[in-house]
């Protein structure tokens, strides 16, 4: 939320319990950091498996990427960007396990389905991007955050995250028999 006067960001009311957790985390306490996983483990495994394109690895990556949460909490300048932090450990991990787990197989052009099959052709056409391309799309389009937080949270430029959405958008229309 922006303060009018002075256009600073703040924080919004519902945010500020956020913090309580990560600096009860922060100085050791495991219970706190247990809340954390809880609050933040089903939408880093679907990021994860959106990365990844469902891959079975995306829990074992979400797991590890918590210990490496855990371990490095201290480094964490601003509590309240506990969640963004962790997306990017997250989505570096991911990248990193898909540059050394090369994709054995990819869709065939066209694969567009019927009706009763559109899930599991979306999740088939979204296995077709790269993995840079599927954590750009996810979190741009499903979650919604604008290039620049993406980029800050991928550890890219803002104009390469909207370089990896207009061609994973380009991709997608043509996967899916899109002439837009």
């Amino acid at each position: 939320m922006t303060d009018a006067g002075s256009g600073w960001q703040t924080a919004a009311p519902a945010d500020l319990g956020a913090e309580a957790p990560v600096l009860r985390a922060r100085s050791g306490d495991r219970d706190a950091f247990g809340e954390l996983v809880e609050r933040h483990w089903n939408e880093m495994v679907a990021l994860a498996r959106t990365t990844l394109a469902g891959d079975a690895e995306a829990e074992d990556l979400v797991q590890e990427s918590f210990v490496h949460a855990w371990q490095r909490l201290a480094s964490l300048r601003r509590p309240e960007s506990f969640p963004a932090w962790l997306r990017r450990i997250v989505v570096r991990r991911c990248l990193r396990w898909a540059r050394r787990n090369p994709p054995r197989q990819e869709i065939p052009e066209g694969a567009a389905a019927g009706p009763g099959e559109e899930r599991l052709d979306v999740a088939r056409v979204l296995a077709a991007l790269a993995q840079r391309q599927r954590a750009v799309i996810y979190l741009t389009e499903v979650e919604g955050w604008t290039p620049r937080e993406t980029a800050r949270i991928l550890g890219l430029l803002p104009a390469t995250v909207r370089v990896h959405r207009f061609r994973a958008l380009k991709r997608l229309r043509l996967l899916l028999g899109g002439d837009r």
